[in-house]
């Protein structure tokens, strides 16, 4: 009885990869045996040392005439079908695909790194950044992003990190099994000075972040008298040359500020400058010092001077560095673009990439002319 496991069929991808009369001149085939029709130029398009700039025209003259499809060389690559729809999608010219798990976001990224396929990279960072995931798991992914080296996307995790409290923000998450103790120190350090960082004082002419910011904020006062209950106000000093002499009630300073900069100290983050609790605390202590016709604008004035404090904490907070330790950003960099390719494929005879001479050359030599027509095609779908 024969008990060999028969291999898995070969499937073709669905749409816009399932097409070999579509300005195609390579079909790629995933570990789970799925087949995209590809144009190879757009593979390496904006990455000069991008694996598949190599590796098509090396094997051009090989020998080999097996693993081939519809006339086109067949390369087998070790992602699945999934993984490697994500990349073509992010080397293709649409709409970047999103990324939704941390799962996806490591193997993409990896695979990206190793096939170094630069200019899809540099999507695939926008796709990142423009998630939710990146907001709602940050610390899944600072620490996948720190072990690869992504240095932007370490950075940006770090900062969406403040959003809590660091002792909240740390779960028992399996990724951090991949960042070294020394990194998740740094991590915290980070998050204090950023909390101090985010301080908003305001004695000693430290005002100046308000300049030409204050003609919508009508509680802050040019007069010795608050204009709707005459009671005598705190003078602000500014701190800048030509400032105005601006006053205002005790609210501000006591009750607004003092709760802003004591959650700022555990959460430094700018949208506290709007947090919905600090904001009816301040309206309260507000309309108990100032009546009248304040009583009708506390919530709008507010809230429209938070939103000016948060952009004063972001701008704060954007200054603190994340030290951490990266990982070289491409490990392999030193070496030949040969030996990367060994170490992707392995040095056996038997290549993973089977190619008919005759049509690869040809294929190689016709890629510009494909990738102009596949250009002008896009370029027609979009003006529909």
């Amino acid at each position: 009885m024969d008990t060999d496991a028969q291999p898995a069929p070969i499937t073709t991808a669905d749409a816009p990869f399932d097409d070999p009369t579509d300005s195609v001149d390579l079909v790629i085939r995933t570990a789970n045996r799925v087949d995209f029709f590809v144009l190879s130029a757009l593979l390496s398009l904006r990455s000069s040392s991008s694996f598949f700039r190599q590796i098509l025209p090396r094997n051009a003259d090989t020998e080999e005439r097996e693993g081939f499809r519809e006339g086109f060389p067949v390369l087998e690559v070790e992602e699945d079908s999934d993984t490697f729809r994500t990349i073509l999608l992010l080397c293709y010219p649409y709409v970047a695909p999103e990324i939704q798990s941390v799962q996806q976001f490591r193997a993409v990224g990896v695979a990206l790194d190793k096939y170094r396929m630069d200019c899809a990279m540099e999507r695939f960072v926008q796709a990142v950044l423009a998630s939710a995931m990146i907001s709602k798991q940050p610390l899944r992914v600072f620490a996948v992003a720190v072990a690869n080296g992504w240095k932007k996307l370490g950075e940006a995790a770090a900062r969406n990190i403040l959003a809590t409290p660091f002792s909240q923000a740390i779960s028992d998450v399996e990724e951090l099994n991949e960042i070294s103790t020394h990194n998740l120190l740094r991590l915290e350090e980070y998050h204090v000075q950023c909390g101090y960082a985010a301080q908003i004082r305001i004695r000693g002419g430290s005002l100046s972040w308000l300049r030409g910011k204050t003609s919508s904020l009508f509680f802050l006062h040019r007069t010795p008298h608050c204009r709707w209950c005459g009671v005598w106000n705190n003078l602000f000093d500014l701190g800048y040359a030509d400032a105005p002499l601006l006053r205002g009630h005790a609210w501000l300073t006591d009750t607004y500020f003092g709760l802003v900069n004591s959650k700022l100290v555990s959460v430094p983050w700018p949208q506290v400058a709007l947090d919905d609790d600090i904001v009816d605390q301040t309206i309260f202590a507000s309309t108990r010092e100032c009546e009248g016709q304040w009583e009708e604008m506390a919530g709008s004035q507010i809230r429209c001077f938070g939103k000016i404090v948060a952009e004063e904490i972001d701008k704060r907070v954007s200054k603190v560095p994340l030290n951490i330790e990266w990982p070289n950003e491409h490990q392999n960099e030193k070496d030949g673009s040969w030996d990367v390719i060994w170490k992707v494929f392995g040095r056996k005879s038997g290549s993973l990439l089977r190619l008919p001479p005759c049509n690869l050359s040809a294929s190689i030599a016709s890629g510009a002319a494909k990738l102009h027509k596949f250009r002008q095609k896009f370029s027609h779908q979009e003006s529909l």
